[in-house]
């Protein structure tokens, strides 16, 4: 009679064994406590900054005319931090952004007082301007092979000539028409018009961000352009079609500017880039920690503008402004770097 045959220890265990031996993944992973922390944090810091400063200046804080002028002062730059993601979403820089808009609004108002172009007609013609040069930004950066940072910033540099070139230095405020400046200074139902356009442009661009192909395409550039080209990504048009986009949202927001300031003025634009970044970075703390999205940056748009509104209001020192903005565009840096590691 045979004696049964014994397992060796060596010997392998069976496929079923070892199925057995790991445990089942979880269905549903918990997100890492500091993703979910800075979901709501900036919307938590925004909620604090609103509260101090309404006990602080319940008289001047704490009013609807003041909630209105944050918001309309604040209608621009969020276009323009909008148009700046396209490009950021890719992995590419546009440091052109601001001087983009600065020609917008110079068109706009050049066109129309100088020319005497009719106004619908002048706002097509800066838009469209404004997107050439974002076409001409990532044709550069796409074809040619030249870095975003180098291309952007001497983009920027033309642009500032550009417009000095045109306006001679000079401010155009004489015979800007009322099609204009109703543009920027109308409301609807109360609410400024400045915020029902910036509104539109961040349905709209969260919309083509989350809900279409079109945006999964741009986030898998960013995440890896040499991934998305072998997976049929058409890289270079989208690349292209990001720094078109941030030229013509740019070309929009300095229409949206000559409407609010009812003149050109050359030197409008460049003070708008420090912020726009600033934005762009901080709102990709929250929300979608780590990624560059729509309602992320409206927030960090409200609450930089409620931070500083609010120090003015407490006599707060002029310079203490740009301080404020600085740090918050470093820790945003900082922090968006954090998170993305956390997110892998």
């Amino acid at each position: 009679m045979n004696a049964p045959r014994s397992t060796p220890l060596h010997e392998p265990p069976t496929e079923t064994a070892a199925r057995a031996a790991v445990p089942p993944a979880d269905p549903h992973p918990r997100e890492p406590r500091s993703l979910l922390f800075a979901r709501i944090a900036l919307p938590l810091l925004l909620v604090l900054l609103v509260v101090v400063f309404s006990i602080l200046a319940p008289s001047t804080f704490a009013t609807i005319d003041n909630l209105k002028t944050v918001l309309n002062l604040q209608a621009v730059l969020t276009i323009l931090a909008i148009g700046l993601l396209l490009p950021l979403i890719v992995g590419e820089l546009d440091l052109s952004v601001a001087a983009n808009l600065g020609l917008g609004l110079i068109l706009v108002t050049g066109l129309t007082s100088q020319q005497g172009v009719p106004v619908y007609l002048a706002i097509v013609i800066a838009v469209a301007a404004c997107t050439l040069v974002g076409v001409v930004n990532g044709l550069l950066v796409t074809k040619v092979g030249i870095n975003s940072f180098i291309v952007t910033i001497g983009m920027s540099t033309v642009l500032t000539g550009v417009i000095g070139a045109y306006t001679l230095g000079n401010v155009f405020y004489e015979n800007i028409p009322v099609e204009l400046t109703s543009l920027g200074k109308g409301d609807l139902f109360g609410i400024p018009l400045p915020v029902v356009y910036a509104a539109i442009v961040a349905i709209v661009v969260a919309y083509v961000l989350t809900m279409t192909p079109i945006g999964r395409f741009l986030y898998a550039i960013g995440g890896s352009k040499d991934a998305a080209r072998l997976s049929g990504v058409p890289v270079a048009r989208l690349t292209i079609g990001a720094f078109a986009g941030a030229g013509a949202l740019a070309g929009i927001a300095g229409v949206v500017q000559a409407g609010i300031l009812g003149s050109g003025n050359p030197t409008v634009g460049p003070p708008f880039l420090l912020p726009a970044f600033a934005a762009a970075y901080l709102g990709a703390t929250a929300i979608s920690p780590g990624t560059f999205n729509v309602w992320g940056t409206v927030i960090a748009v409200v609450t930089l503008q409620v931070g500083t509104t609010g120090l003015a209001l407490l006599g707060a020192p002029f310079w203490l402004e740009p301080i404020f903005t600085g740090v918050a565009l470093i820790g945003a840096v900082a922090a968006t770097r954090y998170l993305r590691k956390e997110a892998l």
